[in-house]
């Protein structure tokens, strides 16, 4: 069975999920973008956070309440296909187990896109982004607490209020108990991307999901 389900992403600050490309003396780090041009947030990077908050939440519970659900001791590797997985691995998978979801690109809102479309076909600077925002950054010493010398950079982010949506594929079926676990953990993602940068990808009400018939 192969069900398929919508998200949305509302970010209440400026986000950035890096794509390793620099523009020699202008950028440090870019965002990552679609064959257009446009900014998007790969699923990967959605679907790591939303792991790890449902990771913390799986070991905050007592085993005694979790209506099924389990997770492989913290001690163990992750689980193997010659036993059952447990709620984590079987719907996020791990090196040996195929996940449940398959969690695809996020993307502007088509509105947004338009606009930023026109904005390109202007070609006003072939390097510089007009759709997002060059913010400054520092590196801080472990050490001594303060700002490193000659370790000022810039990183190209989405702009705060920014809206991104996307789609997830369940491949295969799923109990009603880890459904409403994936709802509650997606709501409890607090923030995606931007690396250790204090305050950015910022998500207003987690990770928003509508599945079919309204529910959500």
């Amino acid at each position: 069975m192969i069900e398929k389900w919508a998200f949305a992403l509302h970010f209440s600050s400026p986000v950035s999920i890096h794509s390793g490309l620099s523009a020699a003396g202008l950028v440090d780090r870019m965002v990552v973008r679609d064959h257009e041009g446009i900014a998007v947030i790969p699923g990967s990077s959605i679907k790591g956070r939303w792991r790890f908050v449902a990771e913390r939440l799986l070991r905050s519970v007592d085993p005694g309440s979790m209506n099924g659900l389990w997770l492989h001791d913290e001690k163990m590797p992750d689980c193997k296909m010659s036993s059952p997985p447990c709620t984590l691995c079987k719907l996020f998978g791990n090196a040996a187990i195929q996940a449940r979801l398959w969690i695809g690109a996020a993307e502007l809102d088509e509105t947004n896109k338009e606009y930023i479309r026109a904005i390109h076909q202007l070609r006003v600077n072939p390097v510089m982004h007009h759709d997002t925002e060059i913010r400054p950054g520092i590196a801080l010493s472990r050490v001594r607490c303060t700002a490193m010398p000659d370790h000022l950079f810039f990183d190209e982010t989405v702009p705060a209020m920014a809206r991104f949506s996307g789609t997830i594929m369940v491949m295969g079926d799923i109990s009603a108990a880890e459904r409403n676990f994936l709802k509650l953990s997606a709501r409890m993602v607090d923030k995606i991307g931007s690396r250790k940068a204090v305050g950015r990808g910022l998500l207003a009400k987690g990770i928003e999901i509508e599945m079919p018939g309204g529910e959500g």
